[in-house]
């Protein structure tokens, strides 16, 4: 089968976003008149985990998106576009990938973009580091012309397409792989360039030779941390900031102070990350003991008013991995089975552990309601707050017995989180949690880049996966709400964590 997207990206879509006017700084649009020039000031939770993708953590997109661009681009609500690459074309076999490239490009250090450049990256990507495991599949990487290159695999690799969408297909200035500072200063083809970063603050600057300026809207964007999210609200209330991320339960406060909102399904859930090789996590029946005694429905109404969906599953309903017969959680809330499952382990009196979580006020909050709930069931679960890096660090390490977590089963691609938490080896499967036949189905998946034909293998994971104690236990699947200030618009939900900030427009 063969897969040939071509020059959909028409300039002429592009234009209607662009600047009129080039007298007194205001532009005009659809929506009104908008200052070009303006700062987007935006609270964040916590500082990026390093500029270099190698080094980042899944949560990094957010600033690594400002920065940089992916060899496919893909729109916030999910499908994927031209980036870097204008044309893609897969042999019949799915073994191999030729892309053409965008001409024109420059990196923020004045360097050309081109083939070479887009070997460098995928070389040094896959050579170690955080997207090595996304790109494993690839055999070499060659430039077949100063703007083409051609990607081979080892086995049939259609879902390579959205990895190529993430932090994977992210194109490095060449010189700039090799500066051991480029975890600060990256030099990437993005709208934005990293102008100051500092403790707490990370400020970016319009990058008028930019491939794509005059679809930029803002003249740059302003990052404050704020750990806890009553103070990201606060600062967005009071004008400080013009938006962040809220929590669901927050939306009532949002609105009733006149913010503007803009919300949807993100593929992000809330749930606890097992170490299978810690406290008693190895034993099947005691991961599911931990399924049967959660509450989820009663979570999503205390703590986020109905806006985090009850799940037992990765993916909730509307996104394509999504199996139907788990969808009713509250099925599965069963303390009785629950004490059963933990009898049948040996552990009729229960166990303790440790349950670490971030220090964002929900993932406190939200380990305290666990620790109360898995209490009915015998289990003691005591509670510790680490800093983001320290999270981020044991986690990758297995450091830990079980964390709280905000996790992104969606991005770059779903089979991602399945090489990830559920195969030997993964990145975040740090007690080796394993099951016969998955290795096998994610390659079945892996093999088509037509959704409708992975679904099923994919489905089957998940389903073997649940029946044999998940080593991730869902909580609720994510709701991505941000509040806005007056004048504020053009921010979408980035429902895969891909952040547009290019078309921002702020009249103040």
């Amino acid at each position: 089968m063969r897969q040939r997207i071509l020059r959909t990206f028409a300039l002429a879509a592009t234009a209607a976003l662009a600047l009129a006017g080039c007298g007194g700084g205001t532009g005009s649009s659809g929506d009104g008149s908008f200052d070009p020039n303006a700062v987007f000031r935006y609270a964040v939770p916590g500082m990026p985990t390093s500029f270099d993708p190698r080094l980042s953590a899944p949560l990094d997109p957010v600033f690594l998106d400002v920065v940089y661009e992916s060899l496919v681009g893909r729109t916030p609500a999910g499908e994927l576009r031209p980036g870097l690459a204008t044309e893609w074309e897969f042999t019949e076999d799915h073994k191999s990938l030729t892309l053409t490239l965008r001409e024109g490009v420059t990196f923020h250090n004045g360097a050309p973009f081109d083939s070479a450049a887009v070997v460098a990256s995928l070389d040094a990507f896959r050579a170690k580091g955080a997207q090595a495991a996304s790109l494993k599949t690839v055999t070499t990487v060659e430039a077949i012309d100063k703007y083409a290159v051609r990607i081979d695999f080892s086995q049939p690799s259609g879902y390579m397409l959205n990895i190529l969408a993430g932090e994977a297909g992210i194109v490095v200035e060449p010189k700039a792989l090799a500066d051991p500072d480029l975890g600060t200063k990256p030099v990437g083809t993005g709208a934005f360039e990293l102008s100051g970063l500092r403790q707490g603050k990370i400020t970016f600057t319009k990058f008028d030779k930019y491939w794509n300026a005059d679809k930029t809207t803002i003249g740059g964007i302003e990052m404050t941390v704020f750990a806890d999210e009553p103070t990201r609200l606060r600062s967005v209330v009071s004008g400080e900031m013009d938006g962040s991320t809220i929590s669901a339960g927050q939306i009532e406060e949002a609105e009733a102070n006149g913010l503007s909102l803009v919300r949807g399904p993100n593929s992000t859930i809330n749930g606890i990350l097992l170490n299978t090789k810690a406290s008693e996590f190895g034993d099947p029946l005691v991961r599911k003991a931990l399924m049967y005694a959660i509450d989820r429905e009663a979570i999503s109404e205390s703590l986020f008013d109905g806006g985090c969906t009850p799940t037992v599953q990765p993916f909730s309903k509307g996104f394509w991995p999504n199996v139907p017969d788990l969808d009713d959680a509250g099925r599965f809330h069963d303390v009785a089975k629950a004490r059963q499952f933990l009898a049948d382990a040996g552990l009729p009196d229960g166990f303790s552990f440790e349950l670490v979580n971030g220090p964002n006020t929900t993932y406190q909050d939200l380990s305290q309601i666990l620790q109360a709930q898995l209490k009915e069931v015998g289990i003691d679960a005591k509670v510790r707050t680490l800093e983001f890096s320290q999270m981020i660090q044991d986690r990758r390490t297995g450091n830990f017995s079980a964390a709280v977590s905000l996790l992104q089963v969606g991005r770059p691609d779903p089979s991602q989180f399945v090489a990830d938490f559920y195969l030997p080896g993964g990145g975040y499967n740090a007690g080796g949690f394993s099951l016969d036949g998955v290795a096998d189905l994610l390659a079945e998946s892996r093999a088509s880049s037509d959704e409708k034909e992975r679904q099923g293998p994919t489905r089957q994971i998940i389903s073997d996966v649940f029946e044999a104690g998940p080593p991730v236990i869902p909580v609720c699947g994510v709701q991505w709400v941000a509040a806005f200030g007056p004048g504020v618009t053009g921010f979408q939900v980035p429902k895969f964590g891909d952040y547009d900030f290019a078309s921002i427009k702020i009249s103040r």
